[in-house]
């Protein structure tokens, strides 16, 4: 299925090819829980998404290891989407939430457990 998306203003959009959404999921560590997002349930791959157009509309708060990208308009602050690995090579994760014409609060949640996942601090 084809799906659209955008922040709450409308600035940032992005759109992906996924098979129909039925569930979500949630991560349980320190940034997801503060941010409390529904996620797509699997990474999409960099084939199948097409990011906004324009970086200077996002606002990019890297985790992790420094290699997820989570993106947010820098307008109205919506966090849209995770890039995993340099520019999304690796995939992309939603927040569905963000999705036009998909209700979140009727999916089935599975919960990722992010908070076990051992972060390796970055060299200084």
């Amino acid at each position: 299925m084809e799906y659209q998306g955008s922040c709450h203003c409308g600035r940032v959009r992005f759109s992906f090819r996924s098979p129909e959404i039925r569930t979500g999921a949630r991560c349980n560590c320190s940034l997801c829980v503060r941010r409390a997002a529904v996620l797509s349930p699997t990474y999409i791959p960099a084939a199948d998404f097409t990011p906004h157009h324009d970086p200077d509309d996002l606002g990019t708060y890297l985790w992790n290891e420094k290699v997820l990208g989570n993106y947010f308009c820098k307008t109205c602050g919506t966090f849209t989407y995770i890039a995993d690995g340099e520019n999304g090579k690796d995939g992309y994760r939603v927040n569905l939430g963000c999705v036009e014409g998909l209700d979140t609060l009727a999916l089935d949640i599975r919960v990722i457990d992010g908070r076990s996942v051992k972060l390796v601090e970055a060299p200084r």
